[in-house]
């Protein structure tokens, strides 16, 4: 009777044990399963996928839009890649001139690596994309009011002039009589307003065309491009302007307020 009762309690624990164990088995497989879905790929694992090897090799051998062609493949393959977009924003904005695809990618890998120790340097590519960027938008050129209103104002006299010769053609065609002398006195008027509106013409083409400054001194906002436009009339003049200055410009992007330059 005694040896009954001393086998009988682990017999009724055996169901409590194993529900016990297979709860603790459970959740132990959950909180791996959810620790692996948390980490994500390491760059090692990126490098793996076969178009970011095969960009690189383009890379190194300067072929700049073949590289960028298959790091676009690589994130078809893994849109996760992050050294990938981050490789792509270098090329595209130091290799192929597109700061707006540049700025598209730099953020995509911040996107993905919030926390990247290269986080602030990405920052800083990002900002210099954007004032690449800036320096590429068209400009609208600078303008002298009081230039304007000058011109304006010598138009409307050009214009009136104009109405007087042509009232007084009008009436010589017309043949009406005048005594010699009210003629000569005609004749000379209308020598006298000619004389007036070409010195106008003159007048307003010297402003118009006034000779170019030999110098300029660099204001805020002030792009190569804007300068070509400014003083030469095309944006495309912007290289003459770089290759004047080559000795204190880096590059034609690197313009500092208040440095002097050449125009050639």
């Amino acid at each position: 009777m005694q040896k009954a009762l001393t086998r009988d309690p682990p017999i009724r624990m055996l169901p409590v044990l194993h529900s016990s164990l297979l709860f603790v088995a459970v959740s132990f497989t959950i909180v791996l399963l959810g620790c692996a879905r948390s980490v994500p790929p390491s760059d090692a694992d990126n490098e793996r996928n076969p178009y970011y090897q095969k960009a690189k090799r383009m890379y190194e051998l300067s072929d700049y839009q073949a590289a960028a062609g298959l790091y676009e493949r690589a994130l078809t393959v893994d849109p996760q890649s992050a050294p990938a977009h981050l490789e792509l924003g270098l090329l595209y904005d130091e290799k192929l001139g597109d700061p707006i695809a540049a700025i598209y990618h730099y953020r995509q890998y911040l996107a993905l690596r919030p926390d990247s120790d290269k986080r602030q340097l990405v920052q800083d590519f990002i900002e210099r994309a954007r004032l690449s960027l800036a320096g590429k938008l068209p400009q609208a050129p600078t303008v002298d009011p009081n230039q304007v209103a000058r011109l304006k104002s010598e138009n409307a006299g050009l214009m009136q002039e104009n109405i007087a010769l042509k009232a007084r053609v009008a009436e010589l065609e017309r043949g009406v009589a005048a005594p010699p002398s009210e003629a000569q006195d005609s004749a000379v008027d209308i020598a006298s307003s000619a004389t007036a509106t070409q010195a106008a013409i003159v007048a307003s083409s010297a402003v118009v065309d006034a000779p170019k400054p030999n110098k300029h001194i660099v204001q805020k906002g002030d792009t190569l491009q804007s300068l070509a436009l400014k003083y030469y009339g095309t944006r495309s003049a912007w290289d003459r302007i770089y290759q004047a200055n080559r000795n204190v410009l880096p590059s034609k992007d690197q313009l500092r307020v208040g440095q002097e330059l050449i125009l050639p």
